[in-house]
């Protein structure tokens, strides 16, 4: 049983076809690759099995088929299952890094989430920016924490758009390492980048 299958999926703006009956089967515990040029439909087809585009065609996840419009079953899969790791970090600008992780945190007490918080961020090399604002953090800075975000959510399935786009190649290679330490837990992991490094861990690559 396929844990994603896309069944004809066609989506376009305006008169502008981004994808034209795409059909894509995603096993669980695989780590997709997605290529190609620039405009050829990558993130829209991530926020597409996202579900957060609406589309022609069908999704299946675990074999049951989830429209887009049906919000409390997308809201659940998202809630529960999905992870995003954004190309623009979709962070609160005004909100400190605590508060924007704490979010995913909801059953935790406050010390406990304090904890968790600075134990993901030190995973991702960031040890002294719990208290500060999203806005006074570098680009690489704040790309490293919505990968915090994603440790703290543990999330079964991972959606990265351009995970390493805003980094030096020191800590392109944090994010490389934790990419592969989600593959070795077993999430599947479905992800569009331009960077040829991402690419040597995964377990299929798609050519759009």
């Amino acid at each position: 049983m396929s844990l994603i299958r896309l069944n004809n999926i066609s989506k376009k703006y305006g008169k502008q076809v981004v994808l034209s009956n795409f059909n894509l089967e995603v096993e669980k515990g695989e780590f997709i690759g997605i290529k190609g040029e620039s405009g050829k439909g990558k993130s829209t087809l991530l926020n597409i099995i996202g579900l957060l585009e609406d589309c022609e065609g069908n999704i299946f996840f675990e074999e049951k088929c989830i429209s887009s419009n049906d919000t409390k079953k997308v809201q659940k899969l998202l809630r529960n299952r999905i992870g995003y790791l954004f190309q623009n970090f979709a962070l609160i600008d005004d909100l400190s890094v605590y508060d924007n992780l704490k979010i995913v945190l909801k059953k935790s007490s406050k010390k406990e989430k304090m904890i968790l918080i600075q134990q993901a961020l030190e995973k991702v090399g960031l040890k002294d920016v719990i208290n500060k604002k999203i806005y006074q953090l570098s680009g690489g800075e704040q790309q490293r924490v919505s990968v915090a975000r994603l440790i703290l959510q543990e999330s079964d399935i991972i959606l990265a758009d351009e995970p390493t786009g805003s980094l030096d190649r020191k800590n392109a290679l944090i994010i490389i390492k934790l990419l592969e330490k989600f593959h070795s837990e077993g999430k599947t992991i479905i992800m569009v980048s331009h960077d040829e490094n991402l690419f040597k861990n995964c377990s299929r690559i798609i050519n759009l």
